[in-house]
């Protein structure tokens, strides 16, 4: 990785917009939150979760080479994305750890613990981010495997975070406002220089690293349900802002990743349908239409169209999709749609 590129990733949460401005807020957050009293510890309290989380997205979108979607309302909620959050007990362990060992055994070996962090942290929150599994970021073998892929490179991510916990020690000198904005800069600079790192390798394409046991079957599809309550609830935030475009494209993206893609499309069609505006169920219920028909799945593109006109009687499916509909139709002998369809 040549480094102009490093100090592009290092420099992103100053250069990106859609990171500045969170840190921002979050610094200006932080500075209320310590400025003492029970309302400082609750404003701290809630707002060490989106922090984290942010940033894990953050890491996630740089490894990926894209750039990181806008903080919304959803980074604040204690639900949903609960993987983002894992980093918040690791680092809450680290510091534990390091305070026992230096009350115990004294300087060096809260030194100690501190290197040993550095040297491992970046690999975990990596794994964390490739596979979404807090099991994963703590499975020594997955731990092992990026280090053996990545390891030409990754020493870089520890000796910079390393450095940025050092500088961060050096800020408390400063103004209040302006040490936690200096502070919550390093860390995410240390996110993103740990997504650039990965990126690389594409070991986002590889999707998953091999749990150390087998998984049930019912485990599975719960955490593809999961998954797909998250993605849709993301999906609404876009919709709900009158940004259905955006939100369509999103679970676009997540079908294509899903590991049932069939599955997928009806489960967020019926979703959508329970939604009190049931037009947006209607327009995805388009493109459901033309992804089944370009599959040859007639009987299911048929019974969405079914289901559409059900709710509204002028339902059609987009005009280059017509001519497949009514033979898709006529094939399943619902000879009246086909008609309907017909007259355009």
């Amino acid at each position: 990785m040549k480094p102009a590129d490093l100090a592009r990733a290092a420099l992103l949460p100053v250069t990106e917009f859609v990171v500045l401005v969170p840190v921002m807020l979050f610094a200006i957050l932080a500075t209320i939150g310590m400025s003492g009293g029970l309302l400082g510890i609750l404003v701290l309290i809630l707002l060490l979760p989106p922090i984290f989380r942010f940033q894990m997205l953050v890491l996630e979108a740089t490894a990926k080479g894209e750039v990181p979607e806008p903080l919304d309302a959803e980074n604040f909620s204690f639900v949903g994305s609960g993987w983002a959050l894992f980093p918040l007990p690791m680092v809450v362990f680290i510091g534990w750890a390091t305070v026992a060992a230096g009350v115990r055994y004294g300087d060096g070996a809260s030194s100690l613990v501190l290197l040993v962090a550095a040297c491992l942290l970046p690999a975990s929150l990596a794994v964390l981010a490739i596979t979404r599994s807090p099991l994963q970021s703590l499975n020594p073998v997955a731990i092992t495997r990026l280090l053996k892929t990545c390891g030409a490179t990754f020493w870089i991510a520890s000796v910079y975070l390393f450095a940025t916990s050092w500088l961060c020690l050096q800020l408390d000198s400063l103004p209040l406002l302006l040490t936690n904005l200096l502070q919550l800069l390093l860390s995410f600079s240390f996110f993103t220089l740990t997504g650039a790192l990965i990126k690389p390798y594409d070991l986002f394409e590889e999707v998953y690293i091999a749990d150390a046991s087998e998984r049930g079957e019912q485990e599975i599809r719960g955490d593809i349900e999961r998954t797909r309550v998250a993605e849709l609830g993301h999906a609404y935030v876009f919709i709900s802002r009158d940004n259905r475009k955006g939100g369509f494209e999103h679970l676009f993206a997540a079908i294509e990743k899903d590991p049932d893609p069939v599955a997928a499309w009806g489960w967020y069609f019926g979703r959508m349908l329970a939604w009190d505006e049931q037009r947006h169920a209607l327009f995805f219920g388009q493109h459901y239409v033309h992804d089944a028909l370009r599959h040859g799945e007639s009987v299911a593109a048929v019974k969405t169209i079914l289901r559409c006109r059900l709710i509204d009687e002028r339902f059609k499916p987009l005009p280059e999709d017509l001519p497949a509909a009514i033979a898709a139709a006529e094939n399943s002998g619902n000879t009246e749609l086909a008609l309907v369809l017909k007259r355009g």
